[in-house]
């Protein structure tokens, strides 16, 4: 194995298969070219293929995004707007997939939402005005319930009461009355008569508000004013006065600005009474007792310009104020009895008190 023919038989074979190759290589070359060109020309296409392959996914993957995703996106911010109360915003979605359909139907929401909040607001405003005018016709409806009763007498009617009626064990009442009223009334015609009542009213009604009196009721030139009904006062006598010396004051004033003499009698007495709300739907607060018809007596029975008070008038206000003596006079079924006119407070005429106390020096009753 060793030996040198050994050798050269292994050196022949390894040269024969050496140019045994050679001749194969020889016969492929060409072919083996052309596989080899095959080969690399079928890389270059796999290679530019996977690049398109790729661009197209990356294509793919921005044309899902605009068509989904950012679409998605803008319609949840316009959800989000309308949802903030910007019923006019609209989703500016196109195409046939869900969501435009999405985006059509959230469209339509907003606006139906829009034309309904319209109709409420509608409807609020119409309910708000109604209110308002609810409002006012209350103020009215208060307004005449008081300007026809008390305010205390209103509250316990609108509280529920049905029947309200009490008796004061000592109130004073006041009646006027315009002197020749009749005979004025014809003279003057229906408007200026009206103006005339309209302006010694007003007036009247100021003193009620200002003394804390009531106003029960005015039969066509008779004024009447209570004190101590219905809330009760224990200075309801003096108020009464105080009313009266001013109502007093006023009508001689007012008179000397008409071309037409005005005089009035008032009368004044204090007593118990029963007050109370008569009728259901023309209701109205009054007084009943011998008390009224005495006061109401008084002023028919007293003189023009001056107010006529029954003694226990004079008892309950001798301190504070000045009367001048009125005589006897006798009532309609009833003993006589003595009477007094009302002069004014003594704290504002010095000047009567020296002429009474020196009228009583001398024996003149006072």
């Amino acid at each position: 194995m060793f030996s040198d023919e050994y050798r050269k038989l292994n050196g022949d074979l390894t040269l024969r298969i050496a140019q045994m190759q050679d001749l194969i290589r020889q016969r492929y070359a060409a072919r083996i070219s052309q596989e080899q060109a095959f080969a690399n020309k079928l890389f270059e296409a796999s290679s530019y293929l996977n690049i398109g392959l790729f661009g197209v996914v990356i294509l793919s993957i921005i044309f899902l995004r605009n068509r989904f995703m950012v679409r998605a996106a803008h319609l949840m911010a316009v959800v989000r707007e309308i949802g903030s109360g910007n019923l006019a915003a609209q989703a500016s979605v196109v195409g046939n997939d869900e969501i435009s359909e999405l985006a059509t139907t959230i469209n339509t929401m907003a606006a139906n939402l829009n034309v309904a909040f319209d109709k409420l607001e509608d409807k609020i405003r119409l309910s708000g005005k109604a209110l308002s005018d609810l409002e006012i016709e209350r103020s009215r409806s208060e307004k005449l319930l008081h300007n026809i009763l008390p305010a205390a007498i209103a509250e316990r009617l609108r509280g529920g009461e049905e029947t309200i009626a009490e008796v004061f064990p000592e109130v004073t009442v006041f009646f006027s009355d315009i002197v020749g009223f009749t005979e004025l009334s014809a003279k003057l015609g229906p408007h200026a008569t009206v103006n005339m009542l309209n302006a010694i009213f007003e007036k009247f009604d100021e003193l009620v508000e200002k003394h804390g009196v009531e106003k029960i009721k005015t039969i066509g030139d008779s004024y009447m004013v209570v004190g101590g009904v219905p809330n009760r006062d224990p200075l309801h006598c003096q108020h009464i006065a105080d009313f009266a010396l001013e109502a007093q004051s006023f009508i001689a004033s007012y008179g000397k600005e008409l071309p037409y003499a005005l005089s009035m009698r008032m009368g004044v007495h204090t007593g118990t009474v029963a007050a109370g709300v008569v009728g259901k739907k023309r209701f109205s607060y009054d007084l009943w007792g011998d008390v009224v018809n005495v006061a109401s007596r008084f002023e028919s029975n007293g003189q023009p310009d001056k107010i006529h008070v029954s003694e226990a008038v004079k008892v309950r206000l001798d301190d504070d104020y000045v009367f001048l003596d009125g005589g006897t006079i006798e009532f309609k079924g009833k003993e006589a009895t003595r009477s007094f006119f009302l002069i004014g407070k003594k704290t504002q005429m010095p000047g009567i008190l020296e002429f009474t106390a020196r009228s009583a020096a001398a024996g003149t009753p006072s």
